[in-house]
């Protein structure tokens, strides 16, 4: 089979991969999202790609005028949705819609300056190129090409060093009464650096277009279509099972409890995490080394709140002692609320409301009041 044609059925085979994860039912539908985008773009690198060899090996000018070269573009955008990808499987947080998300497309930048430039050269010049570079390559895209190759080699480090962090508290994450085995995980993140550091070396050194695509997408092949098998069915090192199916109990000894109770207790009290607004249930579990599923019935257990009750209880407790400070150097309502881990005036003021049924500004002027009177007595 012709190149061109085994990237044409590879980019059809993962737009019906990607719809198949899209549709389908599954205990962490954002982990299935994030893989079926992955999907969707190596469908479009894939058909770019063929329109590329298929214009080249045909010698039309006409078309080739109109092409630009967009595939390491995508190929950019693939690493960090993969990241996510592994972020949503471990249960961890993932804002899309966020300044810091913004970090991840740096990386882009020399491919957006290099199309914008190529998209200004003459028609003639930029056909000519195309063609010297399929076949013989181009300093240009040796550029682009190493700054990928850090780029994706940096996401494998950093998504392994997630998944190590997790394997430390638990090596299961529980979802919508799911329970999920990662070991997994670490292992083909693993094989995945050392192929990178054998496999990237090859290609600067073949130097060719056409023969790294044809290793390139043979590589990104193997890897996704693993991933759907292990994301999509549910099966081999994936081991998710029904929680109310196999009956799983978490049931902890006494001992143990008191022994984690006091664990947190005296980090909350020293560490203070509460004051990071973006405080989780699964951070908090890695910070203290209790598994995630235990700290919530553990939090159950001794006082029959939920996770954000608890949190929120602490920072009222650190926003009153700021409130009744009396000194010269006391914070205003606005600091006290973004010191205390609240993530603006407005929910700092409802949380407080709730408890004490009285703002904030309020408590203070009482206190305040209350204070000069029992001086003058």
């Amino acid at each position: 089979m012709e190149t061109k044609y085994f990237n044409l059925s590879t980019s059809l085979l993962f737009l019906i991969l990607a719809l198949i994860l899209l549709i389908k039912r599954s205990p962490n539908k954002k982990t299935n999202i994030f893989l079926g985008v992955l999907f969707v773009l190596i469908a479009f690198y894939t058909e770019l790609v063929y329109l590329h060899l298929d214009f080249v090996q045909t010698n039309n000018v006409f078309y080739l005028s109109y092409y630009l070269p967009l595939d390491a573009l995508l190929m950019m955008l693939m690493s960090p949705c993969f990241y996510f990808y592994v972020l949503s499987l471990l249960n961890r947080p993932v804002k899309i819609i966020h300044w810091s998300t913004l970090l991840h497309l740096i990386p882009l930048l020399p491919c957006l300056i290099f199309n914008l430039i190529f998209f200004l050269r003459p028609v003639a010049d930029r056909v000519n190129w195309l063609i010297h570079d399929f076949y013989s390559g181009s300093m240009e895209m040796v550029i682009i090409n190493a700054v990928l190759y850090l780029q994706i080699f940096f996401y494998l480090i950093i998504s392994y060093q997630a998944v190590r962090i997790q394997k430390k508290v638990s090596v299961y994450i529980e979802k919508n009464s799911f329970r999920t085995n990662i070991t997994w995980v670490g292992s083909f993140l693993l094989v995945n650096i050392i192929v990178a550091l054998i496999s990237f070396p090859v290609c600067f050194f073949i130097h060719n277009e056409q023969t790294n695509i044809l290793i390139g997408q043979t590589a990104m092949n193997i890897d996704f279509i693993f991933l759907f098998v292990i994301t999509a069915l549910k099966i081999g090192y994936m081991d998710t099972e029904k929680m109310e199916e196999k009956k799983i109990s978490y049931q902890i000894n006494e001992t143990q409890s008191a022994s984690y109770w006091k664990t947190l207790t005296v980090y909350m009290d020293t560490c203070k995490p509460y004051r990071n607004e973006r405080c989780s249930l699964p951070s908090l579990a890695l910070q203290t080394n209790i598994p995630e599923y235990q700290l919530s019935k553990l939090l159950n257990a001794h006082g029959g709140i939920s996770f954000a009750d608890f949190i929120i209880e602490y920072r009222l407790k650190e926003a009153v002692i700021y409130l009744e400070d009396r000194s010269i150097q006391r914070k205003n309502i606005d600091t006290i609320a973004v010191e205390c881990g609240f993530g603006s005036r407005s929910s700092f003021y409802r949380a407080f409301n709730k408890v004490y049924s009285i703002s904030p500004a309020a408590y203070r002027k009482q206190y305040d009041s209350n204070h000069n009177a029992l001086e003058v007595q």
